[in-house]
C-alpha cells in the first residue's frame, strides 16, 4: 500500500523518482501537474464552461480539458523493457477509452509490455448539443487535424513522462514507443514529427489513423543518398545507410472497407515508401472502421497478435 502511495506521489511530479517498481494498474496521473498549457486561439474551445463526462456505460468520455496518462505495468518477471503510450481515437471528439484504450493496455502489459492510456485533451462541446450536432460544427469549423493540437502536445509530454521514469517503471528509455487508434493515430503519427528528434517516440503504431492535417511536416528521407555512380537498378545497389532525422519504425493497420480514411491512410503509406520508408503494413481484406479490440470475425481481430510479434522481432532486440 505504502510502496503504491510513494510511486503516485512521485508519478504526479513527473519526474525520475527513486523507489521500488510497481506493477499492475496504477490509478491516471496528471499528464501537466501545474495545469495544460493555454489553448489560446484554439477553435475547439466552448464558449462556456464544461465538464468531462462518461457515455455509453463508461466506454467514451467527452469534454477533456484535463489530459491524463493511467499506467499498465507487467508482471516484473515478464517485463521485457519496452513501453508503449497508447492514444485512443473518437475524432477529436470523444475518447473510446476502453476499447482501444484500456484493453490494449491490458494486452500489452500482460505480454511485458509497460503500457500507458493516454486521456488527451478534446473539441469541447456546449451542454446540450447533440452528436451529431458537434459532428457537423466540427466538419464545418474545424481544418483537418486541428482538433488535434492539444492532444499532440500531451502525447510529447506522455512520451517525457515515461522516459523520465523509465527507471522506476523497468523501461528501456530508447525503447519508448506509442500507438494511436484513428484520431488517436494523428496524435501518434504527429508525435513522430516533432520537431527535435530526441522528443519523438521510438517506434510507432498507427491503426486506421494516420497525420490528417491538411499540410502536414514534410516526410524526411530515411536513407541517405546513393553514392554518386551507384546504379540505378534496385538489386544492384548496396545496402541503404539510415539518415539522420528519419522517422521511427512504424506498424500500420487497416481494414480496406474502411470508408473513413482508406483513402488517405494508403497515400499516407505511399508517401512514406516513396521517400524511402518499409514500415510494416497490414491491410485486412474487412474490419471497416474503428475495429480496435472488437471481435468482428475478421482477420482484423487478430491485428494486435501481429503488433505484438513486430515489437518481438523489430524493437525488442534494438
Amino acid at each position: 500500500m505504502m510502496r503504491n502511495i510513494l510511486a503516485m506521489m512521485a508519478l504526479v511530479l513527473a519526474a525520475p523518482i527513486a523507489a521500488q517498481p510497481t506493477e499492475g494498474e496504477l490509478p491516471p496521473m496528471p499528464v501537466w501537474p501545474k495545469g495544460p498549457p493555454a489553448m489560446k486561439g484554439w477553435p475547439g474551445l466552448a464558449k462556456v464552461p464544461v465538464q468531462e463526462e462518461a457515455r455509453d456505460n463508461g466506454e467514451t468520455l467527452w469534454n477533456v480539458t484535463i489530459p491524463t496518462l493511467q499506467p499498465f505495468l507487467p508482471d516484473p518477471a515478464r517485463a521485457n523493457g519496452m513501453a508503449v503510450v497508447v492514444a485512443p481515437g473518437g475524432g477529436f471528439r470523444l475518447l473510446a477509452i476502453n476499447h482501444e484504450g484500456t484493453r490494449v493496455a491490458r494486452w500489452l502489459a500482460a505480454r511485458g509490455v509497460a503500457a500507458f492510456v493516454l486521456k488527451y485533451r478534446l473539441i469541447q462541446s456546449p451542454p446540450g448539443e447533440t452528436n451529431e450536432a458537434m459532428r457537423k460544427r466540427v466538419q464545418e469549423t474545424l481544418a483537418p487535424g486541428v482538433g488535434g493540437d492539444p492532444g499532440v502536445e500531451d502525447a510529447l509530454e506522455a512520451l517525457r513522462i515515461v522516459r523520465a521514469n523509465a527507471k522506476t517503471w523497468r523501461i528501456d528509455p530508447h525503447r519508448v514507443g506509442i500507438m494511436g487508434f484513428s484520431a488517436g493515430g494523428h496524435v501518434a503519427g504527429m508525435a513522430m514529427f516533432a520537431a527535435e528528434p530526441r522528443d519523438r517516440p521510438d517506434f510507432a503504431g498507427l491503426i486506421y489513423g494516420f497525420p490528417f492535417g491538411s499540410t502536414n511536416p514534410p516526410i524526411p528521407p530515411a536513407n541517405l543518398p546513393f553514392p554518386e555512380g551507384t546504379p540505378k537498378e534496385p538489386w544492384l545497389q548496396p545496402k541503404p545507410v539510415p539518415a539522420p532525422g528519419r522517422l521511427p519504425p512504424m506498424f500500420l493497420a487497416m481494414a480496406q472497407d474502411d470508408l473513413a480514411v482508406g483513402v488517405g491512410f494508403r497515400s499516407f503509406y505511399d508517401q512514406l515508401f516513396a521517400a524511402g520508408y518499409r514500415p510494416e503494413v497490414h491491410l485486412y481484406e474487412r474490419g471497416a472502421h474503428g475495429f480496435g479490440m472488437a471481435t468482428r470475425g475478421t482477420t482484423a481481430d487478430h491485428w494486435i497478435d501481429e503488433f505484438g510479434w513486430w515489437l518481438d522481432t523489430e524493437i525488442k532486440g534494438k
